[in-house]
């Protein structure tokens, strides 16, 4: 193994939490080396363009962004604050939730967001408190994210880990609506009734509420600012470059097997993909069968379908929210459905036009789908699925535009041209085991089921990404501090962070 394959840091997988501890790191001084399987760096950062207009995958759009708030904080760490467009969504309302025939805008701030429900729901003023209070208690409760020292990681120890929303809720009000409001968030994490968190609930709650962002680029921006970041500090981002076997020996990661590649050695290897996956890429190493048992049995969050659209000019109104619609009378259910019976609901975002401000250009629409329909297809990649699956996707376009006509009824005229992804397409451009949208699913029954923690057995092998902290945005981003602080001390870049924190007036 020549020199030039040996580095200080090897992280593989280029997605948010691989370029964050890459962006950490190198700027610390330490010689990185960011190993990613595709083309394009990213994972759920990753955006494409047809016919001119782009369109996001994962990243749709981000919160906490204000001078002060915590992603803002993070980003100027990283140093990618000023290289990343964003600009900011309806301060009247970010969301806007249909659901039981009744439309409800989600205002940004959470004080705004009480004063509207205590003014609509007035006879709920003891549930609508109790509500707003216990999450941002939670939210408070979490050191890292409030930049406190921190004595140990408990993970047990956190509030609202182990409690249900939709009870939680449930136990507050007796209102349906009311109900549906107050999770209608739901969605950002792929809650489901019976197991929902509301430890998780209660961050991503707040996290938006806090202030909402458009990012006027799109994600794949917030990856080229990383990719800027880690190659001004000597790091390295090779793609095509998949990782197919890790050698340890003495409980130490040895060498690193590329296909098609001299092997590349890190002094500490850090990685970005599934925890089951690098695990099973390990040989030489004694690890506990327990372990690898509990990996294989985390249940995963459900996939989904996409529906991009481009429009036809000044067609349809530019909307500054995210819509979120439901079919059925509340807004849990939509990963429960009978084939015949899908989509149950979607989430759909809109990118103005810069010729024809006040118009839409284009528009994306997620919906919820089981990974499971994709069975004659497990075996396939991308281009490479055969003309069953284009009619599949075809009639699955057709449902979901039916949907989309309840609120935009003349939809279909209003279309240029339209494309289409599934559950196997995330799969296969993220590496992600069943095309998860968040990852391993969190289960309010079960907590500690679903921890993972940085460290492993291997003494210089640390994992970070979506299943290791918390998936989203946030939650990624905070992993990724946590896992570099297994190498140079979480307190010391906890203090560092506090440095960055703008002030507000």
């Amino acid at each position: 193994m020549s020199s030039e394959n040996i580095y200080d840091i090897v992280i593989i997988g280029s997605g948010l939490g691989g370029l964050a501890c890459g962006s950490i790191l190198s700027q610390r001084g330490y010689k990185v080396c960011i190993l990613e399987q595709h083309f394009q760096i990213g994972g759920c950062l990753q955006d494409f363009k047809r016919k001119g207009k782009l369109f996001d995958t994962g990243m749709h759009y981000i919160g906490s962004y204000e001078d002060g708030q915590i992603l803002n904080t993070l980003f100027r760490y990283f140093n990618i604050y000023d290289k990343v467009g964003v600009s900011k969504l309806a301060s009247e309302g970010f969301d806007i939730l249909q659901v039981n025939g009744k439309e409800f805008a989600i205002p940004q701030g959470v004080e705004a967001f009480r004063s509207k429900l205590l003014n609509q729901f007035p006879e709920e003023e003891k549930a609508i408190n109790a509500y707003f209070d216990k999450i941002l208690e939670i939210y408070q409760s979490v050191d890292i994210v409030n930049l406190r020292n921190i004595v140990n990681f408990d993970f047990a120890a956190k509030k609202g880990e182990g409690e249900n929303v939709y009870e939680f809720v449930a136990s507050l009000t007796d209102i349906l609506d009311l109900r549906n409001i107050l999770c209608y968030s739901n969605s950002l994490y792929a809650g489901e009734k019976e197991s929902a968190s509301l430890f998780i609930h209660a961050i991503i709650n707040v996290f938006y509420l806090q202030s909402a962002w458009n990012l006027v680029k799109g994600g794949g921006q917030i990856a080229d600012a990383f990719k800027q970041v880690i190659e001004a500090n000597g790091g390295q981002i090779i793609t095509k470059a998949r990782v197919t076997k890790l050698v340890c020996k003495n409980d130490m990661l040895e060498a690193i097997h590329v296909e098609g590649r001299e092997p590349v050695k890190g002094k500490q290897v850090i990685s970005n993909i599934e925890p089951l996956t690098t695990m099973q890429m390990i040989e030489g190493a004694n690890i506990r069968k327990a372990y690898m048992s509990r990996l294989r049995n985390q249940d995963q969050t459900i996939s989904c379908f996409s529906y991009y659209g481009i429009l036809k000019e000044r067609t349809i109104k530019y909307s500054n929210a995210n819509f979120y619609y439901y079919k059925n009378k509340e807004v849990w259910g939509l990963d429960d459905y009978d084939e015949s019976d899908w989509p149950q609901g979607y989430m759909l975002y809109m990118k103005e036009s810069q010729d024809h401000k006040g118009y839409a250009e284009s528009f994306t629409v997620l919906s919820p789908m089981d990974y499971n329909e994709m069975e004659p297809w497990f075996d396939t990649y991308i281009e490479r699925r055969g003309d069953d699956y284009i009619k599949m996707k075809h009639d699955k376009s057709e449902r979901v535009l039916t949907v989309l006509e309840d609120k935009f009824p003349d939809i279909r005229s209003c279309i240029e041209s339209s494309y289409a992804s599934t559950p196997l397409t995330f799969r296969d451009y993220t590496g992600v085991r069943g095309g998860a949208m968040y990852g391993v699913k969190t289960d309010s029954r079960n907590p500690i089921a679903s921890q993972v923690l940085p460290r492993t057995r291997v003494k210089n092998l640390f994992l970070t990404g979506q299943n290791i902290n918390m998936h989203g945005i946030l939650g990624v981003s905070i992993g990724a501090v946590i896992t570099c602080g297994e190498i140079v001390g979480i307190n010391e870049i906890i203090d560092e962070l506090r440095t960055f924190k703008q002030e507000t007036m």
